[in-house]
């Protein structure tokens, strides 16, 4: 409820500042990703997650979104969410399919600034990467201080 609370407020006061950019360089790495390795996987790392808390979802082909209010759908799951300096595993955020369980088809990522831990709209870096295969098939990265970040697909055969 409170995450609703605090949406509402920002919509209403039309508090939203969102700069993206698309990468699909799939050399990146990965860095030190946290949560379980998958097929698809979605990872978003983010700075200051002390004041800032955003948020992965992930939409699948049936229609049904990820997220931390429903953190397991089609076989999907998200086992790594960090609220307001509550990150014991650092600011990341992680859905993951096990190998072979995944639907086929077109799934819908991306980043929502759910919302400051601290008051004032304080805004944070992310980067957000879509593994298949343990490889990174796709990067994004951005700024939010609000709002909703670019939707991108990814499609799972």
């Amino acid at each position: 409820m409170k995450k609703f609370l605090m949406l509402f407020f920002a919509l209403t006061l039309g508090l939203f500042t969102v700069s993206c950019s698309s990468d699909d360089d799939s050399g990146d790495g990965g860095g030190d990703l946290v949560g379980a390795p998958g097929n698809p996987r979605f990872n978003l790392q983010f700075t200051n997650p002390d004041n800032v808390d955003l948020d992965l979802y992930v939409k699948t082909p049936n229609g049904v979104t990820i997220y931390w209010a429903n953190v397991s759908a089609d076989g999907g799951t998200l086992d790594v969410d960090c609220l307001c300096g509550s990150c014991p595993q650092g600011p990341n955020e992680n859905i993951f399919w096990e190998n072979g369980t995944a639907p086929t088809g077109e799934y819908e990522y991306w980043v929502e600034y759910f919302g400051s831990c601290t008051g004032g709209s304080p805004s944070s870096n992310f980067t957000l990467r879509v593994l298949k295969n343990n490889e990174v098939v796709a990067t994004r990265t951005g700024t939010l201080s609000s709002g909703t970040s670019t939707v991108w697909t990814h499609v799972q055969n």
